[in-house]
């Protein structure tokens, strides 16, 4: 049995957790896990959806600048909640930070902030996975 950096059976294990005081729940990452992923799940579609029904709202129909903020303000709330719930679920820092990259650059080019071609340029440009060497 291995558990992190000790390995050996289980009593082993417990002994050397008891003789030196150690706190094995200290030493032990403990994720909590999502206890009913059927209604994680529905939130998550039904969050996305009201994310993108927005965004093709603002994006189609010509609203007033006061509609505007509203939806602006209710889109970044979507995507903080996007962004946690999709956090919970695969903890990790990247897939969250994709999550919330590509949900503001959505944003962005639905509400006429920047247009699609300069945000693929902006990708483009700034993609970390492209080599600098194939000049």
């Amino acid at each position: 049995m291995r558990i992190g950096d000790i390995e050996g059976t289980p009593e082993e294990i417990k002994d050397l957790v008891d003789n030196q005081g150690l706190d094995i729940g200290k030493y032990l990452k403990a994720t909590p896990s999502i206890t009913n992923k059927k209604f994680h799940n529905i939130g998550l579609f039904i969050s996305i959806a009201f994310f993108l029904i927005i965004n093709i709202c603002v994006w189609t129909i010509d609203v007033s600048d006061t509609i505007e903020k509203i939806s602006i303000v209710i889109l970044l709330a979507l995507i903080c909640y996007i962004t946690i719930l999709i956090h919970q679920r695969h903890e990790n820092f990247m897939i969250s930070g994709l999550v919330i990259l590509f949900s503001i650059v959505i944003m962005s080019v639905c509400l006429d902030f920047i247009t699609p071609k300069d945000a693929l340029q902006k990708i483009d440009k700034e993609n970390p996975l492209k080599s600098s060497t194939s000049e």
